[in-house]
């Protein structure tokens, strides 16, 4: 017999409280902003606005934001999350807009009942009620994890290298682009940070591990743009911890670079077209 309440179950977090405080920039006329990502994408409020997507949400006149991230997440957690998200909630393709924020290659992440994730976390990812994302945080010893067992999980991680971590995030950030390409979904890819700038992390550049043409497939899948992490160092607006960037770091870095760079990829259309992209984009939300 089907679970029906497993059936019934939303994945995606969409912060109903948190209410519009800006003015839309661009309309891109597109409901759904489906977001994946770690700290640097999750807002740590229901109720405040912190975080990118949520002045992107504004700034790029969507709906709503339909999200998975959470603290610590490596690359595992932000393809699987987002994957299931999608099969499961199941947004319209012609009215949403995917961006993945890839984070430490050296964070490894698995999908585990809800009874092996540490009581009072801060920030949790259900798959359903039972079954949960369970996260290292990354490969250094002082990082916990929110995990019961995460002693032993960080064990067995620490088998890895550098060689073996390169191949095994190329192919989550490649199988997810196929993946989104074959739902036929709008989406970009994005870093969290530069690798070769210091940071509190053991984050590294994978394409120093891959063969040549990987190393430019992998360039060719993301989106050629300053990273919030350079942009919080170049304007000196990182948080207390010397790591993550302030809500005013998000918001500048949202208005001044993500939003420009993805009306030019997107609508490189005449602004005269926008009353036909307007009329489409009601159409959509009547389904």
């Amino acid at each position: 017999m089907r679970d029906l309440h497993i059936e019934m179950y939303k994945v995606f977090k969409t912060r109903p409280a948190l209410a519009r405080k800006y003015d839309t920039v661009y309309n891109f006329f597109t409901g759904k902003l489906i977001v994946s990502g770690c700290s640097f994408t999750h807002n740590h409020s229901d109720t405040i606005m912190m975080s990118w997507p949520y002045f992107l949400r504004d700034l790029g006149g969507f709906e709503e934001v339909l999200d998975c991230s959470i603290p610590g997440a490596g690359n595992s957690h932000i393809s699987d999350a987002l994957v299931w998200g999608i099969e499961m909630d199941q947004p319209v393709p012609e009215n949403s807009l995917v961006i993945v924020m890839w984070s430490g290659c050296d964070r490894d992440d698995y999908i585990c009942p809800a009874s092996n994730i540490r009581p009072k976390t801060l920030a949790s990812f259900n798959y359903t009620e039972d079954v949960m994302s369970g996260q290292t945080g990354g490969s250094h010893e002082s990082v916990r994890t929110n995990i019961l067992t995460g002693d032993t999980f960080k064990q067995f991680t620490s088998t890895k290298n550098n060689n073996s971590r390169a191949i095994e995030n190329y192919l989550t950030i490649a199988k997810t682009w196929h993946y989104l390409k074959s739902k036929n979904y709008k989406f970009v890819f994005l870093n969290f940070l530069d690798s070769s700038l210091p940071s509190k992390t053991q984050h590294f550049n994978i394409k120093k591990y891959l063969p040549d043409h990987l190393s430019k497939s992998l360039d060719r899948m993301m989106l050629d743009v300053v990273d919030p992490y350079t942009w919080a160092v170049d304007n000196n607006l990182l948080a207390d911890d010397n790591y993550h960037p302030t809500a005013e770091s998000h918001f500048s870095w949202t208005k001044k670079i993500l939003l420009p760079k993805l009306q030019k990829t997107f609508y490189r259309c005449n602004d005269s077209l926008l009353g036909i992209r307007e009329l489409l984009f009601q159409n959509i939300k009547q389904r």
